[in-house]
């Protein structure tokens, strides 16, 4: 469905409800989401062609470069980078430095410039704030006119923000709040935390003892379930960022860079609902009985999005491991481990499954063990043209196993799972 773009608030407010009620492609968090990246691009846009004509940007870029000739280094640099408000204790403003540009010597030091050097010098801060003037001037004009758009960018995020507290109630979930002294975050503001700034693992494991009180067991788990309901809500925002073409983009891109497409695992039959299990029955008699492969959008377009969250997600999964009591340590939670569909045939190679297989029945072709995989997993490799992946031929570029570095990697998931010793340097 084609966005409607509106220029007012009130317009929006009296339509955006009914546009989303005949569509049926988002929910109403995804909906609103790709909303504001939309009205965000749109007004991106509006600037674009607002300045396109303007040349005052130009001319303050040339004056500045002039000004390097005359003035002190440091000087130069608070005047580029915006900052002479916090040298600007007199409160003097574009007009009296137009009028007399020597004030800026009671801000900066101007160095000690000859008569006629200082005359030069005077001119062109003169010119150069007539011109961040007519920048003002201008910016205030566009938004002025763009008002509209702004405020409903601003409804629009706090929408946002109120349908995710709409589903913090409806799921039951109240935000853990933390009684500590050492940090004063609640869960949803610490996921933010860890999610946006530079985190380490130390900072993160502080955090999660303070959060838990010493990780007491049901705060673990109550940490758990808000981070897994902040991962389904962000993710679908997230997602609801990128429109069909920019998938399209990203898909094409990984092709001509020979790389997979990521699709999503199919939920086994036993896990689905009844609901669930007729939906997809009905699909199946849909499409004559082929099966439907999701894209997995999260590793196509935003795959380190989330990666500090993951890791604090298996923090807290592990504590929780630890402090259970009826929990044996050679428990494995596979759902911990996400792997790609290469890796898991260069398992099959490295813990020789292939190559016992081969000697059992020596007729079997590649894409016979393939299909057999498939069948057992219900992962589609043959659909995906990786039965070239099962080849012996280890000089083969289809070979999924490259180097010493797979190698390890391969090495450390089976010693997670027993099969292989841990080395003890």
């Amino acid at each position: 469905m084609e966005t409607i773009i509106y220029e007012n608030l009130e317009d929006f407010k009296e339509n955006y409800i009914i546009d989303f009620s005949i569509q049926s492609e988002y929910n109403l968090l995804q909906y609103l989401s790709m909303l504001k990246k939309k009205y965000n691009s749109h007004t991106e846009e509006c600037r674009a062609l607002y300045d396109k004509s303007d040349t005052t940007t130009f001319k303050i870029i040339e004056t500045l470069a002039d000004l390097e000739d005359y003035m002190p280094y440091h000087a130069h640099f608070i005047l580029k980078n915006n900052l002479l408000e916090d040298f600007n204790p007199s409160a003097y403003n574009e007009d009296n430095f137009i009028l007399s540009p020597e004030l800026l010597g009671n801000c900066l030091d101007l160095g000690d410039g000859s008569k006629a050097q200082n005359k030069t010098l005077y001119e062109k801060i003169s010119i150069f704030f007539s011109l961040k003037k007519q920048a003002d001037i201008r910016d205030r004009e566009f938004y002025r006119k763009a008002n509209g758009l702004y405020e409903i960018i601003q409804y629009i995020t706090d929408q946002i923000e109120m349908e995710k507290n709409i589903l913090l109630r409806f799921r039951d979930m109240p935000r853990t709040e933390n009684t500590g002294e050492n940090i004063d975050l609640d869960s949803w503001t610490l996921f933010h935390t860890i999610r946006y700034n530079d985190i380490g693992y130390l900072e993160r494991s502080k955090y999660l003892k303070d959060i838990t009180e010493n990780y007491h067991p049901d705060l673990l788990h109550s940490l758990l379930k808000d981070l897994e309901f902040y991962l389904f809500i962000e993710k679908d925002e997230k997602e609801a960022e990128f429109d069909s073409e920019e998938i399209e983009q990203a898909i094409k891109e990984r092709e001509a860079k020979k790389l997979p497409i990521p699709y999503l695992k199919r939920t086994p039959e036993h896990l689905l609902t009844e609901k669930q299990k007729e939906m997809r029955e009905a699909h199946r008699q849909e499409t004559g009985g082929t099966e439907a492969l999701c894209i997995d959008l999260e590793s196509l377009l935003f795959p380190y999005e989330f990666f500090s969250l993951y890791e604090f997600q298996r923090l807290i999964i592990r504590k929780i491991k630890e402090l259970s009591p009826e929990a044996s340590e050679n428990d494995i939670d596979i759902s911990e481990f996400k792997t790609t569909k290469t890796k898991s045939i260069a398992l099959l190679h490295h813990t020789g499954i292939l190559e016992f297989l081969r000697i059992k029945y020596p007729t079997i072709s590649d894409r016979q063990l393939a299909g057999f995989f498939e069948f057992l997993t219900r992962e589609p490799i043959t659909a995906r043209n990786q039965s070239s992946q099962f080849t012996t031929d280890k000089n083969s570029v289809k070979y999924p196993i490259k180097n010493k570095k797979d190698l390890e990697e391969l090495d450390r998931l089976l010693v997670s799972f027993g099969i292989k010793e841990r080395r003890i340097s």
